[in-house]
């Protein structure tokens, strides 16, 4: 994820699933999306979640409304 544009990293990494003919529910897809995501982004996700999200939708969920919060700290900070 570059620049801090979530929209932008899950718009590309959905393109290119297609691309390589992977599907959302394949095994290993989470796995992919989380790598590319700030390691502190996924760490404020797993602390912040009540029950961690276990599929590709989910994770996305999540991973925008942690960015989200982050953003709108950052502009108080």
């Amino acid at each position: 994820m570059k620049d801090s544009n979530i929209d932008t990293y899950i718009a590309t990494f959905k393109k290119l699933l297609k691309a390589v003919g992977y599907d959302e529910k394949e095994q290993g897809t989470l796995k992919m999306f989380k790598v590319g995501l700030p390691g502190r982004l996924n760490v404020h996700i797993i602390n912040q979640s009540l029950t961690l999200p276990t599929n590709l939708e989910g994770w996305i969920k999540a991973a925008c409304q942690q960015q989200l919060k982050y953003l709108q700290t950052k502009e108080f900070t």
